[in-house]
């Protein structure tokens, strides 16, 4: 049986949630209601639709090999964890640069005790994990407020910007509707 994400959104390139032209990927649908969401909309599973990760893989084929990584955000990425293991399992096998934001800690995830989980954190390459708490958006790196943490767990020099880089948003006008892509500073 093929696997499906409930896909919000693809967009390509993205310039500002990690280093180089990346894939973006939201997923929908969030039991979470952090508030200062900065994708409030991805919050109802309705906003996506299931797409096979098979047509998602075939797409990313088809931009071509620049491709210098991928960031999967939401909504919540977790929220449907072996579709997201389907997905980062099938881009593992064009790039080991994936970046994946999650309002769960690295500790929560790992409470589930869920081989799905584990095997999404064994083949990204970077986790920023916690909820977004507005009061603590100290406007630095690509983490939303100060108390979310960024996990590599792939040593790739090129990460460090995470940390402290200048954040940056890229505005997209994409069949006739207009898209902020990054984190506010």
């Amino acid at each position: 049986m093929e696997h499906t994400v409930n896909l919000a959104r693809i967009y390509y390139p993205v310039l500002t949630l990690g280093p180089g032209k990346r894939a973006g990927i939201w997923l929908a649908g969030c039991g979470r209601d952090c508030p200062g969401c900065i994708t409030p909309e991805l919050r109802v599973p309705e906003s996506g639709r299931p797409v096979a990760v098979s047509e998602i893989m075939r797409y990313i084929t088809e931009l071509g090999p620049d491709i210098q990584g991928f960031t999967i955000s939401g909504g919540e990425p977790f929220w449907d964890p072996a579709g997201l293991m389907a997905l980062t399992t099938a881009i593992f096998t064009v790039s080991a640069d994936i970046i994946v934001y999650t309002g769960y800690t690295l500790g929560q995830l790992r409470e589930k005790n869920s081989p799905e989980i584990e095997e999404v954190l064994r083949t990204i390459s970077v986790l920023i994990d916690g909820p977004y708490v507005q009061e603590l958006d100290d406007g630095v790196g690509l983490r939303g407020s100060s108390n979310q943490q960024i996990h590599v767990f792939r040593e790739m020099e090129n990460y460090e910007t995470l940390y402290s880089g200048r954040r940056s948003q890229q505005l997209v006008v994409d069949r006739q509707r207009v898209m902020t892509i990054g984190i506010p500073g």
